[in-house]
């Protein structure tokens, strides 16, 4: 039976496939670039991240995801302020019979306030989707629309975002997807990107010389309800020892929990 549900399952992702979004990520506090281009050179240094998820390991077909992000900012590292950051971004989502690969590139303008910084970026880029239909085992042998594949079906977007950080707090807003394609094939819709609206907040709490505790939010509201995932909010609450070890705990608000730890190896790598 319960393999049963989960084919059954499996089957389903094309009908939900309908109200594409974002990537969720359980760590979003390493990936405020996937979701806000005004982030782009916050970290006044290059920075490049890499994150795997593999969800429900063991089971053909469940949710993997891997990202790679590059930014920083751009021009001579002798300026006391670089007030230009750019970026870069490759991620690919597998579920089921679906594959999606999104590039992205990044500009943010940074300007320097007296204890601050505010940072206003731009993304554009696109997807590349794919759906093996002809995979499935249809309880209708004759419907079309489930053999015929779909093949890099090209996806262009574009977002915006700003990001406003102090050395103890961060808040930000974003759309990273303006966008709501939609992919028609032979005159049935199977694929839509769905708007969303992200905001995120971060603070940091000194307790003494060596512990801080920082909670963080990223919050986000879909522009259309009727496709699901109307709000979705993760909440991070992680204790940080020298400045080199953190560990914390997620959750999210479909009622779902995530450990996460982290440690600063060296002065340029983080795990």
């Amino acid at each position: 039976m319960k393999k049963l549900i989960i084919h059954i399952i499996l089957a389903l992702m094309p009908l939900f496939a309908l109200a594409q979004s974002d990537p969720h990520v359980t760590m979003f506090m390493y990936n405020k670039l996937l979701y806000n281009p005004g982030y782009a050179g916050s970290r006044d240094m290059t920075s490049v991240n890499a994150q795997y998820r593999n969800q429900w390991a063991g089971i053909p077909g469940a949710p993997k995801t891997i990202s790679i992000t590059a930014d920083g900012p751009a021009g001579s590292y002798m300026l006391p302020f670089r007030h230009v950051a750019t970026g870069i971004s490759v991620t690919n989502e597998k579920v089921g019979i679906e594959n999606n690969t999104a590039i992205k590139g990044y500009y943010a303008y940074r300007i320097k306030l007296a204890k601050s910084v505010l940072s206003l970026g731009l993304s554009g880029g696109g997807s590349f989707y794919s759906a093996a239909y002809s995979n499935l085992t249809p309880f209708q042998q004759n419907d079309q629309n489930l053999t015929t594949d779909v093949r890099n079906a090209f996806l262009p977007n574009f977002g915006t975002g700003a990001y406003w950080c102090t050395e103890k707090y961060y808040l930000g807003l974003s759309v990273p997807s303006l966008l709501e394609n939609k992919y028609d094939k032979k005159g049935t819709q199977i694929a839509r990107q769905v708007r969303g609206y992200y905001l995120s907040a971060g603070y940091v709490y000194e307790l003494n010389s060596v512990i801080k505790l920082k909670p963080q939010i990223l919050a986000r509201i879909a522009r259309n309800s009727d496709y699901g995932l109307p709000f979705n909010c993760d909440i991070n609450l992680s204790a940080i020892a020298y400045d080199r070890l953190m560990i914390g705990a997620s959750y999210r608000t479909d009622k779902s929990l995530s450990a996460i730890a982290h440690i600063q190896v060296t002065q340029f790598i983080n795990m």
